[in-house]
C-alpha cells in the first residue's frame, strides 16, 4: 500500500468465495465499507476465485451507494477467474477494476 495514501483509503481485505452460504456476511462487510468516512474505497479479492451471483449483485449495490455518498469504489487483486466473470457481466462499465492491488491505489494516487 502507498504510504502517502494509507489515512485516506478505506480497504476490505476480503478472503473467501462468495458463495450462498456467506453472501450476507459478504454484504455487511460491503456496508461496513461504504459506510467508512473515506472517500476512497478498496475492495482486495485476492484470495477469491468465485463469486456467485448475489456476489456481483452485492458489489453494484455497494458501488452505486459509495456513488451517491460521494465516494469512489474500486475492486484491486483480482484472479483471472473473478476477471472473467466481471468481463462477462460488464463491471467494467460501473466500475475500475485492477488485476494488482498495487494498482487500485496508483490510480487514487493519480487522482490527488
Amino acid at each position: 500500500m502507498d504510504n502517502s495514501l494509507k489515512d485516506k483509503v478505506e480497504q476490505l481485505n476480503w478472503k473467501a468465495d462468495v458463495t450462498l452460504k456467506n453472501v450476507e456476511e459478504f454484504r455487511r462487510a460491503l456496508l461496513k465499507l461504504t459506510d467508512s468516512e473515506k472517500t476512497k474505497l478498496v475492495l482486495e479479492l485476492t484470495e477469491v476465485s468465485y463469486l456467485n451471483s448475489a456476489a456481483l449483485g452485492v458489489i453494484a449495490d455497494a458501488v452505486l451507494r459509495a456513488g451517491r455518498a460521494d465516494k469512489e469504489l474500486v475492486i484491486g487483486g483480482v484472479q483471472a477467474t473473478v476477471g472473467e466473470i466481471f468481463e462477462i457481466v460488464h463491471f467494467r462499465t460501473l466500475m475500475k477494476i485492477f488485476p494488482d492491488i498495487s494498482e487500485a491505489y496508483a490510480y487514487f494516487k493519480g487522482e490527488e
